[in-house]
């Protein structure tokens, strides 16, 4: 045998093994395990649910009762295996707080149901197990293909974010003339010594809380905004904030100015002091920096796999999550503004002393007044420091004293030397950190912090700091989000889909393979040879583009398995033609391709070109379809005029295939 002919055997084999081990990889790492196991299995002696239907709503039932416990589970954390089986994986990344979960699942389990018997450890992970792991760092697992499945295949939740504009704006009037009356416990206390020789009357303002936000939104409503675009709120009796969604510097200042003209002619002899307005607006980039911030923070969340975003105009992103179970669990994180700062409160306020609000910084004494206030009029008066921009992307879960978790977070190098003059200048004060306006933690400055690293405490859950800490080295949104558009896709109508397209995909090929080689005979063998081939150079393609298959996809797929046997026919035609005309068998093969080989190049430029349009003018499925024929395209003309011609070629020089009735070609009579 040539050694060209050997060196294109070898070659063909290696496409085979290469392709299979990039499409289905069998050889990979082994998936990494977590520090510690916190995956518990119950039996229960009584079935929990009849049909298999109920198991999904028992499961919810199951995981409120632990999170009413206190007890926070994984995403999908409790699985029921079977109607009298459970598996519950709860969030514990320590020994201490795997037992501590233990014991509380397992309480909470006993006296709701009777006859739990366990916990015991799975006899198997419920993630995916090799079938040999030779070395620590090498695995053999099943082949199954690697291709990631779009939102249509295997559901999951598919969202529309728009981008919003924002104006804030500021009104303060002197505490002594507040905008609204007071309440009614600090009202009788005025009226007590309101009158007196001693004390003069009471200035009482013209509005309540109630009316003046509904005054001022329908004065804003009546200059052409719409009611959600406007919101107003009075966190204290002197302040006035007002946000309206201005589209640029010019309609927020008008938006100020219809306020201020109310404003002063609602409460005439009061001045009210307007601040420096704060806007967001929506910019040529902001879109686009949105994308990156969520593209971030779905990627930090280990649940989400292969997540689609794309950006749609100037202030819409598309997101779809193929296979989340918990979409609003993930909207929560994508709308959350994470907007971290560091503000540090008046000397004039104290905390309160009043139970529960004291641990959750909601209430606040005056000093000066003696009143208690509420924490929106501390945080507008307080002075701020610093924000997240100023941290480096390297927060952490630590576990806390008390089994509960906190957030350790760092300032970037540039900020270490300003964060240490900012505490020095402020010992003995508290400074509040404040995620999102509400206030987690306010922590006296007893000496000045070097270093600039600290931690974020607030009681969480491992849930909850794990989600804080995603969102602060995500970064926070440049602008407020709102979902336009949220679509739940059934996981059973994924799954439904994905069996009948291998079926349909798997009746196609076969039916291509039987009929060429019912036709061509030997030429039709190797041909569905080259056919295999192109599948797997395809999918491995597919698997190491990143691209997503859809259902579209999945017909472009079928349909280019029917481009790929066109240009073998066309060989074969012409294969024949030339063993008719009496040439040799290695001169017909030559001849035969090369006359073939403009008709397929005609033939697939032109369909090259099609998908062309349809992916740069087509949707998003649209463009799934053009994406996968395209590359079937280019895999079909490689398999077709390079493998099949040398597996013809090889074949034609061996005893068999001199054999012309293999090709469909009855012997010449002289």
């Amino acid at each position: 045998m040539p050694a060209r002919h050997k060196f294109w055997i070898i070659t063909i084999v290696m496409l085979f093994i290469v392709s299979f081990l990039f499409a289905f990889k069998p050889v990979r790492r082994p998936v990494a395990r977590g520090v510690v196991e916190s995956t518990f299995r119950y039996e229960f002696a009584q079935p929990l649910v009849a049909d298999a239907e109920d198991r999904e709503a028992k499961a919810a039932e199951i995981e409120q009762l632990l999170e009413d416990a206190g007890v926070t589970t994984m995403t999908d954390g409790v699985v029921l295996l079977d109607n009298s089986t459970v598996d519950i994986e709860t969030t514990a990344v320590t020994a201490e707080v795997v037992e501590q979960h233990k014991q509380v699942v397992t309480s909470v389990l006993q006296q709701k149901f009777a006859g739990v018997s366990g916990p015991q450890r799975p006899s198997a992970d419920r993630q995916e197990q090799p079938i040999w792991q030779p070395f620590e760092s090498l695995a053999i697992y099943s082949p199954r293909p690697q291709i990631k499945l779009g939102l249509d295949l295997q559901g999951g939740a598919h969202v529309v974010l728009r981008c919003l504009p924002q104006a804030t704006m500021h009104f303060d009037a002197p505490e002594d003339k507040p905008l609204v009356k007071r309440k009614q416990k600090e009202a009788e206390e005025d009226a007590e010594t309101a009158g007196t020789a001693e004390s003069p009357p009471v200035y009482q303002p013209p509005e309540t809380e109630a009316s003046l936000v509904e005054k001022v939104r329908a004065v804003l409503v009546h200059s052409g905004l719409a009611a959600e675009e406007v919101e107003v709120e009075v966190p204290a009796p002197h302040l006035l904030v007002v946000r309206t969604r201005a589209n640029d510097k010019d309609t927020a200042e008008k938006h100020q100015k219809i306020v201020a003209d109310f404003l002063q002619g609602n409460y005439p002899g009061v001045e009210i002091e307007d601040r420096e307005l704060e806007t967001v607006f929506i910019e040529t980039k902001t879109a686009e920096k949105v994308k990156n911030i969520v593209d971030r923070r779905l990627y930090q969340m280990g649940h989400i796999r292969e997540p689609i975003i794309q950006q749609q105009g100037a202030d819409q992103i598309i997101i779809e999550l193929p296979g989340v179970k918990d979409p609003e669990h993930v909207m929560d994180i994508l709308k959350s503004t994470a907007q971290l700062e560091f503000r540090v409160i008046p000397v004039r306020y104290t905390l309160s002393q009043t139970g529960e609000a004291a641990d959750e910084y909601r209430e606040w004494s005056d000093t000066a007044t003696g009143n208690l206030v509420p924490w929106e009029q501390v945080y507008n008066e307080a002075e701020l420091g610093f924000t997240g921009a100023d941290l480096k992307s390297n927060a952490r879960v630590v576990p806390g004293a008390t089994l509960d978790f906190v957030v350790s977070f760092e300032l970037r190098d540039p900020k270490k030397t300003t964060f240490y003059e900012f505490t020095r200048r402020h010992v003995d004060k508290r400074m509040a950190i404040v995620l999102d306006k509400e206030c987690q933690m306010a922590p006296v400055i007893r000496s000045a912090i070097s270093g600039g690293r600290g931690q974020i405490e607030g009681n969480f859950a491992a849930g909850e700091a794990g989600d804080l800490a995603l969102l602060l080295n995500a970064g926070a949104l440049p602008v407020p989000l709102e979902i336009a558009e949220n679509r739940t896709v059934s996981a059973t109508l994924g799954q439904d889909t994905i069996h009948r397209s291998l079926i349909a995909g798997g009746i196609a090929f076969g039916c291509v393979i039987l009929f060429v080689i019912g036709f061509y005979r030997l030429p039709g063998i190797l041909a569905g040879i080259a056919l295999v081939l192109y599948v797997l150079l395809l999918l491995a393609v597919l698997v190491v583009a990143g691209a997503t298959m859809t259902l579209p996809g999945v017909a472009g797929l079928i349909l280019s398995i029917g481009f790929a046997v066109d240009a073998n026919v066309i060989i074969f035609e012409r294969l024949k033609e030339e063993l008719w005309s009496g040439r040799t068998m290695r001169s017909a093969v030559e001849a035969g391709f090369d006359r073939a080989w403009t008709a397929i190049l005609d033939a697939n430029v032109t369909t090259l070109i099609v998908t062309a349009v349809l992916y740069f003018l087509g949707t998003s499925l649209i463009k799934s379809f053009a994406v996968v024929l395209f590359l079937g395209i280019c895999a079909s003309l490689f398999t077709a005029v390079t493998v099949t011609r040398w597996l013809v070629t090889i074949t034609g020089r061996s005893s068999l295939g001199q054999n012309m009735a293999l090709y469909g070609v009855s012997p010449r009579k002289d």
